[in-house]
């Protein structure tokens, strides 16, 4: 039944780190947005964004200033590829991202539902000098 629960499109409703002291803050934002796609053929795709990201100066792709590109660079997220549904985690299988690092990785995700929704959690990790786990709620679109 899980192996049905899971594919099709998910749209972010929150994404937050969470420090076991209390902690937490939105890594793109309270307002952030994204959709998460799980196909049935075992394919997945996830993009995140600010949404206060500022709108750019040309119209033209080909001729944005290197500043402007930090600037749209410091508010995105997107990677996809092969996952896989364990009974405890999804096991998404990095083939392409923002991230070159990422690629070739695996990204653990613990999954539970409450009601109509998704909430992926992420392994503890280091950041800004604590220990964080990130808690990302979805909604089946």
């Amino acid at each position: 039944m899980l192996q049905d629960m899971i594919p099709g499109t998910w749209v972010m409703e929150s994404f937050e780190y969470r420090a076991g002291d209390g902690t937490a803050f939105y890594p793109y934002g309270k307002d952030a947005k994204g959709i998460l796609m799980y196909d049935k053929n075992g394919f997945m795709s996830a993009i995140i964004a600010r949404t206060d990201r500022p709108d750019l100066s040309v119209v033209d792709f080909s001729k944005i200033s290197d500043d402007e590109k930090i600037e749209l660079s410091k508010g995105f997220l997107s990677y996809s590829g092969r996952y896989e549904i364990t009974p405890d985690r999804i096991l998404h299988y990095v083939e392409l991202s923002y991230f070159p690092n990422w690629i070739g990785t695996t990204l653990e995700r613990f999954y539970a539902f409450e009601h109509d929704k998704l909430i992926l959690s992420t392994p503890e990790t280091g950041l800004r000098g604590k220990q964080f786990v990130g808690y990302i709620t979805w909604k089946k679109a």
